[in-house]
């Protein structure tokens, strides 16, 4: 008897459920109501289910160093005490550049314009403080050279106003600093080594323009070691930073 009332019961269920929802083969192929007659309800259903587009781009350099660097602080991001935030790449320049002036506000200036230079032209901020370094150690934005370079990065005046740089004015640190990293990039790309590029950059071609002027790549390297020694940094592989050819 028990036997007979569970069969009945499962009998039930299934034409209630198959009533009620469609279930078995029409469960496979249902049926969409017309859109007249459609509930509201299924209406916000189909539109919430409504296929998506998403058009891929390639992402800037910026985009991508913001990605790599997330765990660094914006640029320029000082606190109130008008230091650069902890970790950023500002606030090691600025730790390395404060030995050399105690002159917190060009420091800071100096800082910014490096960083921000150096990821516009893709070109490593050691490297650069190397670089500003060798060229003046001093810091001092109204330095002029017996040839004529001028500024923080010793740059000629016949560059002025051709590197894209907001200003031609090679006595202000940012136009200095962006027509310096912005000659340093142009002669990385046209050399086939590090040392070229540099010895570029110093005008130092034929080995004529300064005496003893091919030492100027080992100087650079000294200048960047030094100064990662004095932010705290441990210097990682051998290029920049050493070279068998005996810079």
């Amino acid at each position: 008897m028990s036997r007979v009332r569970i069969a009945l019961g499962i009998a039930a269920l299934a034409i209630i459920v198959s009533g009620i929802g469609g279930i078995g083969v029409e469960m496979a192929t249902p049926r969409v109501p017309a859109v007249a007659s459609r509930p509201a309800a299924f209406a916000v259903l189909q539109d919430a289910l409504s296929p998506v587009v998403v058009v891929a781009r390639k992402p800037s350099l910026a985009e991508i160093l913001d990605f790599v660097l997330k765990d660094r602080a914006p640029q320029s991001a000082l606190t109130p005490d008008g230091k650069f935030a902890p970790g950023s790449d500002e606030a090691r320049i600025a730790a390395i550049l404060g030995k050399y002036t105690s002159d917190r506000s060009r420091v800071n200036r100096i800082a910014t314009a490096l960083v921000r230079e150096g990821r516009r032209r893709n070109i490593g901020s050691s490297l650069l403080v190397g670089v500003l370094l060798t060229e003046n150690p001093w810091l001092d934005p109204r330095a002029k050279s017996s040839v004529g370079a001028r500024g923080l990065m010793q740059v000629m005046p016949f560059h002025a106003g051709k590197w894209g740089c907001s200003s031609g004015d090679l006595f202000d640190i940012d136009a200095n600093i962006c027509h310096g990293v912005a000659i340093l990039a142009d002669n990385l790309r046209g050399a086939r080594t590090l040392p070229a590029a540099l010895l570029g950059y110093n005008g130092c071609v034929h080995g004529s323009n300064t005496p003893e002027c091919h030492r100027y790549p080992a100087i650079v390297y000294r200048m960047a070691r030094k100064g990662a020694r004095a932010a705290g940094d441990t210097l990682v592989g051998a290029s920049p930073f050493s070279s068998p050819g005996g810079y």
